[in-house]
């Protein structure tokens, strides 16, 4: 849910310090300039799914700042690929509406009388279908930038670097845009993209960047009747109120009507000009598209949904574990040689996974369910704060031996069994390391776990957040089962790996490309 004052978010983050000025950074928060249309203030911000990106409102009253007497050690962020053309079905519908505009003989007025002049901003659909677009480019090249110049402590100029992407062209091509904004002309040379197929062997299975890949019995609900119900209620009054403004044989359906506001973002990103179709809606109206998006991500692959949502868990669980470890964790290359995994982890995914990362992390296990009939006051599941375009899923390390005094309660605490059990199963180096927390942040907005927010910032104790993610892998069973895997070579519940490409380069369907 976009706010008015939005753009007051704290576009700056302060770096480790131990003094209370922050320092004030040149990197913008967002890529792009967010206008307004004739209509509405915040067109590009309550698209979802389909908005550029943009950092996320502050909704938790939690500054994203490093935590005064805190530094950040390491850092881990899990990003959707950057703004992009339509698919291949996406794209049939534009040329659908194309064909049945040109077909009436109508007149429009007001803000619908560009459609006497409209036809899709595609120039050459058969090479732009489904890649980056400029603006996608743009996106990337800018995070680069930014973390860069956010973590200077964590790369070091010259240093070789890698990523990991999806095999999947636009997530590729992002991560490419990273990489030369991340490190300029070497990126060439000493850069390396590391690319994960999700399908090349068995072994990939809860193993890869898009684990749903091997799930057979992987269903996404798309919201369900939630999001059926919902449409049926606010598109209808939208619908007649834009027919209103034409005359002659052009009626649209609220089908035709739904897809407007995807047009909004996807032609102003690729043009780099705000389009037309901005101007046809209230903010209020678009809020209400931003919830039928929400549930359709919510009841689709998200907390609403059971086996969709722990798609990302192993990924998680593993990922967890190398930060619980700390920076010098050893690899192997696809060369069989060593290799130090670098304080700067980037893993480029897609809207599904950057979904489903998000319901694994915790930070909506208190979340009241979404309802099909109305938008809920003050609620926190809003897919333009995580799954806009370059939507991000960050985890940052952080020590904080000079925070509060609550770590020596921490400390304390930290002497369970129990905890320590789970700790030392997933990463023995850290179980005793108890200035050690954990920060989640979702579009560069901090989202504190419900049950674990008593560390600098509302962080979780390391300690406690592997323990906490250990339990949720406990609770969701036997993935493989439920995914009813049959095929032969298949590793079991317990031998999943999770992330393993992170620290093996040698497996199948591993690969590697040049920025």
């Amino acid at each position: 849910m976009a706010v008015l004052s939005s753009l007051k978010f704290a576009g700056v983050l302060a770096l480790a310090t131990t003094t209370v000025q922050a320092q004030v950074f040149l990197a913008p928060p967002n890529d792009i300039l967010l206008p307004a249309s004739d209509s509405a203030k915040e067109p590009l911000q309550w698209l979802a799914a389909n908005s550029p990106y943009f950092a996320g409102t502050d909704v938790n009253g939690i500054s994203n700042e490093v935590p005064e007497g805190c530094t950040v050690e390491q850092i881990a962020y899990s990003t959707r690929h950057g703004s992009r053309y339509p698919d291949t079905g996406a794209y049939a519908e534009w040329t659908a509406l194309y064909a049945k505009v040109q077909a009436a003989t109508f007149q429009a007025t007001g803000s619908m009388a560009f459609f006497h002049t409209w036809k899709p901003v595609l120039t050459n659909p058969a090479a732009q279908i489904a890649q980056e677009s400029t603006t996608g480019y743009k996106e990337a090249h800018d995070m680069g930038y930014q973390l860069r110049t956010r973590y200077p402590n964590l790369y070091s100029y010259g240093e070789p670097f890698i990523v990991w992407a999806n095999l999947y062209a636009r997530v590729v091509q992002t991560a490419q845009s990273f990489m030369r904004g991340f490190m300029g002309h070497l990126a060439t040379d000493s850069g390396r993209v590391i690319t994960v197929n999700a399908t090349a062997s068995p072994d990939a299975l809860f193993n890869s960047l898009s684990p749903s890949n091997l799930c057979p019995n992987f269903v996404d609900g798309n919201g369900g009747d939630y999001m059926t119900t919902y449409k049926s209620i606010f598109l209808p009054p939208i619908t007649a109120r834009l027919n209103a403004m034409i005359t002659g044989d052009l009626k649209f359906t609220d089908s035709d009507v739904f897809i407007f506001p995807y047009l909004c973002g996807f032609e102003s990103q690729i043009t780099g000009v705000l389009s037309p179709f901005c101007s046809i809606f209230t903010d209020a109206e678009l809020k209400q598209y931003e919830y039928a998006q929400d549930l359709r991500y919510y009841y689709g692959i998200g907390p609403g949904v059971d086996l969709a949502s722990k798609m990302m868990l192993p990924y998680l669980n593993s990922l967890v574990g190398l930060l619980a470890q700390g920076p010098g964790v050893n690899g192997t290359s696809a060369t069989g040689e060593s290799f130090t995994l670098p304080k700067i982890i980037m893993a480029f995914i897609n809207d599904g996974q950057t979904t489903e990362l998000g319901a694994a992390t915790g930070v909506w296990d208190d979340h009241p369910a979404l309802g099909a009939t109305e938008i809920p006051a003050e609620y926190k599941y809003i897919a333009s704060h995580f799954v806009s375009m370059r939507g991000t899923v960050a985890l940052e390390r952080l020590s904080c031996p000079a925070a509060s005094s609550k770590s020596k309660a921490r400390a304390a605490a930290a002497e369970a069994v129990q905890e320590k059990r789970a700790t030392e199963t997933i990463a023995p180096n850290c179980a005793h390391d108890n200035y050690i927390y954990i920060r989640i942040l979702l579009n560069d907005a901090v989202y504190p776990v419900p049950s674990c927010q008593d560390g600098p910032g509302r962080s979780c104790g390391m300690n406690e957040y592997v323990a906490f993610i250990a339990k949720k892998m406990d609770e969701a069973g036997d993935l493989v089962a439920k995914c009813n895997v049959t095929a032969a070579g298949s590793p079991s519940m317990e031998d999943v790996k999770g992330a393993g490409f992170f620290t093996d380069l040698r497996g199948v369907g591993i690969g590697s490309v040049v920025p």
